[in-house]
């Protein structure tokens, strides 16, 4: 990794998501390149004027140039601490349960019901089967990725689904979940709102949202240890 894209990663941590004056923005956008001139010996205030005139007059900015150039000085004496192992969901105390139905896969968990409804059963061997391998550490934080993403695709006519979940960014013990439906006959977007996608803990009704015309709802808040009991019924309008 360049010492510009490190930088950048320590930039991107210690920013604040909050919209910015656009003063800040630009030189928030050119920080990255000013610290590293400055840390290699070069005149940084020649060569970034922008970016140097902003910090003399915002005490924000100079806080953010602060924290960045102190980051950015830790990084190179191999001083940062490497952050924890993205989150990993451990199903192994749970065991498998079984499938019925007129059409099935039992080791990808789908059937389809009397109704003609896509029927997708998460279980805790399927969940461990889905589990990709341990991502590479960053800096600070890298870029987002599913902790689980669950495809199933060329099996059913006219129909692709793909699942996502995510640990929720403040709680990893809560989940986002993200469903996409793909019918191809419709040619894609704007024509793939309106199926109508019911997810279930068991035989427990969680919530039913019908896709947008991109094809996709979203579940939030879902308690992470009721993943391998969710049932998510998928009826195409």
């Amino acid at each position: 990794m360049t010492a510009i894209s490190k930088t950048r990663v320590i930039l991107e941590a210690v920013f604040d998501e909050a919209p910015l004056a656009e003063a800040c923005q630009a030189c928030q956008a050119g920080l990255a390149a000013f610290v590293d001139a400055e840390v290699d010996g070069q005149p940084a205030t020649s060569l970034f004027p922008v970016v140097a005139g902003h910090l003399a007059t915002c005490a924000a900015c100079r806080q953010e140039h602060a924290d960045l150039r102190s980051l950015l000085g830790l990084e190179r004496q191999g001083q940062l601490e490497q952050p924890p192992a993205p989150i990993e969901f451990d199903f192994s105390y749970l065991a498998i349960g079984p499938f019925s139905g007129e059409r099935s896969n039992r080791s990808a968990g789908w059937r389809l019901d009397a109704l003609g409804r896509l029927v997708i059963q998460f279980s805790a061997d399927l969940l461990r089967a889905l589990q990709p391998p341990a991502l590479q550490l960053g800096y600070l934080k890298g870029d987002a990725q599913p902790s689980l993403s669950y495809a199933l695709a060329n099996q059913i006519d006219d129909l692709n689904v793909h699942i996502h979940v995510d640990p929720a960014r403040r709680d990893p013990q809560r989940a986002i979940i993200e469903v996409d439906v793909e019918i191809p006959s419709r040619g894609g977007w704007p024509n793939l709102a309106g199926s109508v996608v019911t997810l279930r803990r068991g035989d427990d009704l969680l919530d039913e949202q019908e896709t947008d015309p991109f094809g996709k709802v979203v579940f939030g808040d879902v308690p992470a240890e009721d993943l391998p009991a969710l049932v998510f019924e998928i009826a195409t309008s």
